[in-house]
């Protein structure tokens, strides 16, 4: 009898088992969103020093080559954005048969170059061919946080990777001075005042500016991407990381740029033109 008491006053009651798992689910509720922001936090970070280390690569390369940036798959050194996303021949992308039918088949195992300068074939020709012997890796070219993008042979031999060339666009073409001409269709941004001309910037280390601008950019950095696309009245998740976009720069170094900048950065990618300074 004494016995069966002690065992019933040791048992929880039902309100305390309740209790207990209200407790924990708090606790979940509160820690998961944590631990999601930390595992965020290291992705963007391993994200970071990928871009690091092909922006060293891109260094590397310059000082072997007249201090001039690799050209990928074009005659000369593109001073324009790349679209990562653009494979094989698409009719419109610079198909002037720049290394059309050079094989790959022992350096990337994919299909020979298709002879179109915009898109996959130019990233194919950096990562295995011109930037490959001073980074001896590709998965670096893959973003961990990139929800479109994973490390696979079948995305190399495509050149479908995470980063974008990004060495000029439209506000910073049309500029006083430019060879472009101007006005032009865009604005020229500017900053603090000052018109930046990167149209007739060398794609070179002799560049003005080489600590701000950029060379590779990530999902995110278009003006119409991301929290803050077309200053927040076009918002979407066409983004790898909730805070920013990294990106690399001529000087070889690479940050994180916050959200809200995209008129600060040189090139400019905001949108829409009307919302240039």
């Amino acid at each position: 009898m004494h016995s069966a008491k002690l065992r019933e006053t040791k048992a929880f009651t039902l309100i305390e088992l309740l209790v207990v798992i209200a407790i924990i689910a708090i606790l979940a509720a509160i820690l998961f969103p944590v631990f999601a922001q930390a595992r965020e936090a290291a992705r963007q970070t391993a994200c970071l020093s990928n871009l690091k280390q092909i922006g060293l690569g891109v260094k590397m390369y310059a000082s072997d080559y007249d201090e001039l940036l690799p050209m990928g798959t074009y005659n000369s050194e593109r001073n324009w954005e790349v679209n990562p996303d653009v494979a094989g021949n698409q009719g419109w992308n610079d198909c002037a048969g720049f290394w059309a039918g050079y094989n790959m088949s022992t350096i990337d195992g994919g299909q020979p170059l298709s002879g179109c300068a915009y898109g996959g074939d130019f990233y194919r020709t950096l990562m295995s061919i011109q930037v490959f012997p001073y980074t001896k890796n590709k998965q670096i070219w893959f973003c961990p946080s990139d929800k479109v993008r994973r490390f696979s042979n079948a995305n190399v031999a495509q050149g479908l990777q995470s980063y974008q060339w990004f060495p000029n666009w439209v506000y910073n073409s049309w500029c006083p001075g430019s060879t472009a001409g101007f006005p032009g269709p865009f604005p020229c941004t500017r900053y603090n005042g000052e018109y930046r001309n990167l149209y007739n910037e060398p794609v070179s280390e002799t560049s003005n500016w080489v600590s701000e601008r950029m060379i590779f950019i990530e999902r995110g950095a278009f003006g119409w991407d991301g929290p803050d696309g077309c200053g927040g009245a076009c918002k979407n998740t066409n983004f790898n990381h909730s805070r920013g976009y990294n990106a690399v720069y001529f000087d070889g170094h690479a940050k994180a740029v916050v959200f809200g900048k995209k008129w600060t950065t040189l090139p400019a990618s905001g949108w829409g033109p009307d919302r240039s300074p």
